[in-house]
């Protein structure tokens, strides 16, 4: 009897499990007119593979560049996905030049399918749209993935200095989860830029999107926000279900989405609920990081930590509906062990946060840095706010200077920061100190934390660690018995992310570099040492300058393989400079 049930179960196993089917696509030789099932027997479109690819099988495109507004009208099964991808590393483009669609690439109610190695180009047209995920009626989409996608000039109009009206959109990557719901897309390593927005975002999930991951994106050069995740906007009709939730967005960065029509951020959730947002890099939008509600309803349970967020047009991080128009708020908060740095390039007076409609959230263990308006933050005068909690944070300005501070705290002012600690009844673990930061020069700082500095193992101590956590770089998120403050954790054993504190009193040239980069200083160093280690803290090269006076230090590649490493510098044995070098 044991003999048999193994051999049914065996046998229900083959049935349930087909053979993968590899099927190709080639533009230049190919014809739909073939089986599509080897390279001398290809299809020419993708769109031919994506009316006949079957579950359980791999779609292989050559090289090429397919002019094609493309429908899926097929999906893998669970167990037996379907997989669209280039030949080997063959460069496939899907362009849009000449095209008469407004889409490039659309999925109504599908599922089970794989994207990967792929660039989607060049359609410009009022409401034009890259990737399109839709669900209708009750229908639903589940396990969605795209890898290594590319998209770019997804264009409402070809000019982007053209000031939009609402009636302007253009979206390179949207999901739309209706009724019946989207669950469990991934998007990956996926680069999208230089898209002409008008008043949508550059990649978009809205309205019933349950479980996602958005992760190691490149979002920049964009004209509107980068990456936004919605709700309340009735894509869903049950207002319960009327939110992306469940998700993470984990190692993204995002630059430079500057829109000319409104406030546009890097990151945006707006209606989203319980999403993790978690080691991201955003500096040279319009705002940073925002938590809004622009709709009648709640944002909530969204956290906010290990970013680090810079350089921003207007603050870097804003938490709150903002309108008395409509019932959103902001709710359930934690924002928490971030660096904020030189936000409000704008200098209009907002300073590093803006806080707006948002109660029972939590604002601790973090660093603000301000630019030279020595500003520290705004909350804005418009109810409701209850129940925020502000503590274990370093505040810090250009002047250095407690006493000449600027909070604007709905109806007041307070100019120093004793003052604002007892006007808001709260911050009483915070200081204002400087945070020691390895770089403090824009564009590009090194917000490290440095030995010995204030904010080591001064953030609270009942901070909860979630399993596996990291610092912005990488390092245990707990080093010691308290978490320090900030994005970055000190790891004193290494001493090499760590070292000294970077002004601009050297320069590093080119950096990344191919054959060889030059540290320059201002003035000689004598008896200087160089010494440059890997990743893992391994020291690689060393290199002494005794008994000479040196102004400039050229490091050749040599032997050093395409990567990361980190230098110290030091003259007569004390520290000088320490960074980064990217050896392409």
């Amino acid at each position: 009897m044991k003999n048999i049930i193994i051999i049914l179960i065996a046998l229900l196993t083959s049935l349930n499990t087909s053979a993968q089917t590899n099927y190709f696509v080639d533009d230049i030789n190919g014809n739909d007119l073939n089986n599509g099932t080897s390279l001398a027997t290809a299809w020419k479109t993708i769109q031919k593979a994506c009316n006949a690819a079957t579950p359980n099988s791999i779609v292989q495109i050559k090289a090429g560049t397919y002019n094609e507004n493309i429908v899926v009208n097929i999906s893998g099964t669970p167990g037996n996905s379907i997989t669209l991808k280039n030949y080997l590393n063959d460069i496939v483009l899907i362009d849009g030049s000449g095209t008469s669609g407004t889409t490039m690439l659309t999925l109504t109610d599908k599922s089970f399918l794989n994207f990967q190695n792929l660039t989607i180009q060049n359609l410009t047209v009022n409401d034009a749209q890259g990737i399109l995920i839709e669900t209708t009626g009750i229908n639903s989409s589940t396990e969605l993935s795209f890898k290594n996608i590319t998209i770019k000039n997804i264009n409402w109009t070809s000019n982007p200095l053209t000031i939009p009206t609402s009636s302007n959109n253009a979206q390179s990557f949207i999901a739309y989860g209706g009724d019946g719901g989207i669950t469990n897309i991934t998007i990956d390593s996926c680069k999208v830029f230089n898209n002409i927005l008008g008043f949508s975002e550059a990649m978009t999930l809205d309205g019933n999107v349950d479980g996602f991951t958005i992760k190691n994106c490149e979002v920049h050069d964009n004209t509107n926000i980068g990456i936004d995740i919605a709700g309340n906007y009735q894509v869903s009709s049950n207002p319960t279900t009327d939110h992306a939730r469940n998700g993470l967005l984990f190692n993204n960065t995002c630059y430079k989405n500057v829109s000319l029509a409104a406030t546009s951020a890097g990151i945006y959730v707006d209606g989203g609920q319980n999403i993790l947002i978690e080691k991201n890099k955003c500096y040279e939008n319009g705002n940073g990081i925002e938590i809004g509600c622009e709709e009648n309803g709640t944002t909530n349970t969204i956290i906010v930590k290990n970013n680090l967020v810079y350089n921003n047009q207007e603050v870097g991080i804003y938490v709150g509906g903002y309108t008395t128009s409509t019932s959103g708020q902001v709710l359930d908060c934690i924002i928490r062990n971030n660096t904020l740095f030189k936000n409000n390039s704008l200098n209009d007076g907002t300073g590093e946060m803006n806080i707006s409609k948002a109660s029972n959230c939590i604002f601790e263990n973090n660093i603000f840095y301000t630019n030279s308006q020595d500003v520290l933050f705004s909350v804005d005068a418009i109810s409701p706010q209850t129940n925020n909690v502000f503590n274990y944070n370093c505040w810090f300005t250009p002047a250095n200077d407690p006493n000449n501070i600027t909070v604007n705290w709905r109806t007041s002012t307070y100019s120093t920061f004793a003052d604002y600690q007892t006007g808001i009844s709260g911050e009483t673990n915070s200081i204002y100190n400087d945070p020691d930061l390895v770089n403090t020069v824009l564009p590009a700082p090194d917000l490290h934390l440095l030995t010995a500095g204030p904010c080591i193992n001064a953030g609270n101590p009942g901070t909860v660690i979630t399993t596996g956590e990291l610092d912005y770089y990488g390092n245990t998120r707990l080093i010691g018995s308290i978490i320090d403050i900030g994005a970055s954790e000190f790891d004193a054993t290494t001493g090499i992310k760590n070292v000294i504190k970077n002004t601009d009193h050297f320069s590093v040239y080119p950096n990344p570099f191919i054959s060889e980069t030059t540290i320059s200083f201002n003035t000689e160093l004598k008896n200087a040492e160089l010494k440059i280690f890997n990743t893992l803290g391994q020291e690689i090269k060393e290199q002494n300058f005794k008994l000479q006076n040196v102004k400039r230090i050229i490091i050749k590649r040599n032997y050093l393989i395409s990567g990361l490493y980190f230098y110290t510098i030091t003259e007569e044995n004390r520290p000088v400079a320490t960074g980064k070098l990217i050896v392409e």
